[in-house]
């Protein structure tokens, strides 16, 4: 049976999946997604609506996103237009900042390269943890 990771992408960052979870299939594995989105979200709905679970194969490519905007109970008094709009605003925000957390990554990257090339030593962790080679998926 293939390994799934769940990665959560909050606001904070990206807490990556180190485990993993065996399923028997890719239905199986958006079941399990939204069961842990929901547990996530319990109580706590609107801090969580922008959070989404990015979820990966067992070689870390991306398989599908879903975002908790469109498992929150809360929002199923609206009428559809409006939880269609309000799922447009997180998706949207949730581009904005992938665009803006890839900038940062090359900007980075380009840094470390510049400070090579000079012979300089350069930054190699950030918040106490190692920068990969390549953005977090």
């Amino acid at each position: 049976m293939p390994t799934f990771f769940f990665n959560l992408i909050h606001r904070g960052g990206v807490t990556l999946d180190p485990d993993g979870t065996t399923l028997p299939d890719e239905p199986a594995a958006r079941r399990h997604a939204e069961v842990v989105a929901r547990e996530l979200m319990q109580n706590r709905e609107a801090a969580t609506r922008f959070w989404r679970l990015r979820v990966c194969n067992d070689e870390r490519r991306l398989l599908f996103e879903l975002p908790f905007v469109e498992i929150d109970p809360t929002l199923l008094h609206l009428p559809p237009h409006l939880r269609e709009a309000m799922r447009d605003v997180v998706v949207g925000a949730a581009s904005l900042g992938n665009a803006i957390h890839d900038v940062r990554f090359s900007i980075r990257q380009l840094r470390g390269t510049m400070a090579r090339a000079d012979g300089l030593p350069y930054l190699v962790a950030l918040d106490g943890r190692t920068l990969p080679d390549r953005p977090a998926t």
